[in-house]
C-alpha cells in the first residue's frame, strides 16, 4: 500500500495539475480558432481535446464532433476543406463542389483565413488578461511602490549614486510603477549597463546602472544568474503587528506607530529599525514614534534572538523586539484598475519574454532557461500546492506564453501560417504547394529539435 501511495503521489501532485492546466489552455486556444471559423462560415468537422482514440464525445446540430481523446497532451479543431480536394469513402480524391467550397477553410478570403489562425493565440492573450484581472480584483496584486529602500554598500545602486527614497520611474525604456517591475527588468540583465530614470525631490534624472549578478538557487540546487540591483524595496517604518509578550509589547508600542528616531538616529525605513535593534541586544534604547498627530517617547530593550550555528546548535545572533512592518504584499484593486494592471502585467511579461529570446539568439543568455513539458509539469504541481492564487497566476502566465510561442514565425505554428499568408498578400497568390510542404517539414524539424532540447534541459534540471 505504501509503495502504491508513493507511486500515486507524484501523479496527483504534478501530473494531474499539469494536465488540468494544459486541457484548459488548449480548449481556450482551439475555441478561438473554432469561434472565428464558425463566424466566417467554415464548417467544423471535429473539436478534439487530446489525440488518439476517442474516449467519449457527441455531435452537435451543426455536425461538429466534440471529442475527448485518450492522449491528453494537446488538441485540435478539424475544419472542412483544408485542402483543395476531398477523399471519398472509397479512398478516391475528388474536387470540392461549389457548395462545399463555400464551407471550406481553404477557399475563404485571405483575411478570413488569417483571422481564423490568429484567433487561437489572441484568445490565449485575452484569457491571460482575464485570469490576472480576476486575481487582482479578488486576491490582490503583488504591489510594492518603485521606491528604493535599503541600498547595499558597494552594490550596483550604490555605485550609481542611488539613495533610499529615490523613486524609479523607468528601466531600460520601460515605465514602471511597482518594485516588482523594477526587479523583473533588472533581473533580465545581469552584468549589463541599464539606463534608469529616477525621481528625487520632485526632479527626474537619468542614471546608468552597471547591474550586478547573483545566483538564484532552486530547490534542486540549480543556479541561474539573475541581475542584482543592490537595493531593496522601500518598507515604511510603520508598526504592523506587535508580538504579544515581546519587548515591543512591554514597551507599549502599538500597531500604526511610526518610528522617527532610535537613540537619536533618524529612521527612514523598517530596515533601519532592524539594523539598529539587531546590533543592540539587552541595551535600553530610546524610541521616538509618531502616534496619531503627536510624538511619543518610549524606552525599549531588545531581547536576544536565538538562531543556530553550522552544526545546528542554538546560539545568540542579535537583538529582536517583536514587531513586523505594515507592508502591502498584495494590493486589491477595483475591477477597472485590476484589468488595467492585468494589461500592464501581460505587456511587461511579453516584453521580458522577447528580451530573453533575443538574448538567447545573441548568445548573451544561456539556453538552460528553456523549459519543456517535464519542468512545466513540476512548476504546475508546485503552484497547485502553493494554493489557488498561485495556480491561477501560473495558468494566466502560461496562457500568455502559449500565445507568444504560437506566434513565432515557424511553419507548423500559427505564426508560420500567418507568415505564409503575409507572403501571399505580397505576391497576390499563395506559395506553391511544394514550397509550403518544404516549409512545414523545416518547421516540424525545428519544433521537434526545440522540444528535444527543452526536454534535455528538463532532465538536467530535475536530476
Amino acid at each position: 500500500m505504501v509503495n502504491a501511495m508513493e507511486f500515486l503521489t507524484p501523479l496527483w501532485n504534478y501530473v494531474l495539475p499539469f494536465l488540468v492546466i494544459l486541457t484548459i489552455l488548449i480548449f481556450v486556444h482551439e475555441m478561438g480558432h473554432y469561434y472565428v471559423a464558425r463566424r466566417a462560415g467554415v464548417r467544423i468537422e471535429a473539436f478534439s481535446i487530446g489525440f488518439g482514440p476517442e474516449l467519449f464525445g457527441w455531435t452537435d446540430k451543426h455536425g461538429t464532433r466534440w471529442r475527448f481523446a485518450a492522449i491528453p497532451l494537446g488538441g485540435y479543431v478539424k475544419m472542412f476543406g483544408e485542402s483543395e480536394k476531398l477523399v471519398d469513402d472509397d479512398g478516391n480524391e475528388r474536387p470540392l463542389t461549389a457548395a462545399e467550397k463555400r464551407l471550406s477553410f481553404h477557399h475563404k478570403r485571405l483575411g478570413q483565413r488569417a483571422a481564423i489562425v490568429f484567433a487561437g493565440p489572441f484568445i490565449n492573450y485575452v484569457f491571460a488578461i482575464l485570469v490576472l484581472g480576476i486575481l487582482f480584483a479578488t486576491g490582490g496584486q503583488p504591489f510594492s511602490p518603485s521606491i528604493i529602500g535599503t541600498v547595499t554598500p558597494g552594490g550596483a545602486a550604490d555605485r550609481a549614486g542611488l539613495k533610499t527614497g529615490d523613486k524609479i520611474v523607468q528601466v531600460a525604456g520601460r515605465q514602471v510603477e511597482r518594485f516588482e517591475e523594477v526587479m523583473q527588468a533588472i533581473g533580465l540583465r545581469p552584468a549589463q549597463r541599464v539606463a534608469v530614470v529616477i525621481e528625487r525631490d520632485g526632479q527626474r534624472r537619468g542614471v546608468d546602472i552597471d547591474v550586478g549578478v547573483r545566483q538564484l538557487v532552486d530547490k534542486r540546487g540549480n543556479q541561474v544568474p539573475f541581475g542584482d540591483l543592490g537595493a531593496g524595496a522601500f518598507i515604511a517604518p510603520i508598526v504592523g503587528r506587535v508580538v504579544a509578550g515581546g519587548a515591543a509589547d512591554a514597551a507599549g508600542l502599538m500597531p500604526g506607530d511610526v518610528f522617527v528616531t532610535i537613540n537619536g538616529q533618524p529612521v527612514e525605513t523598517f530596515e533601519d529599525v532592524r539594523r539598529i535593534v539587531f546590533a543592540n541586544p539587552e541595551v535600553a534604547l530610546e524610541l521616538v514614534v509618531r502616534r496619531g498627530e503627536g510624538l511619543e517617547t518610549l524606552t525599549i530593550t531588545p531581547r536576544w534572538q536565538i538562531g543556530k550555528d553550522a552544526e545546528g546548535n542554538a546560539k545568540r545572533v542579535g537583538g529582536i523586539i517583536g514587531v513586523s512592518p505594515k507592508a502591502v504584499f498584495r494590493q486589491q484593486h477595483g475591477v477597472g484598475e485590476a484589468f488595467v494592471q492585468a494589461v500592464r502585467e501581460t505587456y511587461g511579461i511579453t516584453t521580458a519574454t522577447f528580451t530573453a529570446i533575443g538574448q538567447m539568439i545573441a548568445s548573451t543568455r544561456t539556453t538552460r532557461d528553456l523549459s519543456g513539458p517535464l519542468r512545466i509539469a513540476e512548476i504546475s504541481g508546485d503552484m497547485a500546492q502553493n494554493g489557488v492564487y498561485s495556480f491561477f497566476w501560473f495558468l494566466g502566465i502560461l496562457s500568455l506564453h502559449l500565445c507568444i510561442i504560437n506566434l513565432l514565425p515557424v511553419p507548423m505554428l500559427d505564426g508560420g501560417h500567418l507568415m505564409f499568408y503575409g507572403v501571399e498578400a505580397l505576391r497576390g497568390r499563395p506559395l506553391g504547394q511544394r514550397a509550403q510542404e518544404y516549409g512545414f517539414r523545416i518547421g516540424l524539424a525545428l519544433v521537434i529539435t526545440l522540444m528535444v532540447f527543452a526536454t534535455w534541459n528538463d532532465l538536467v534540471h530535475l536530476k
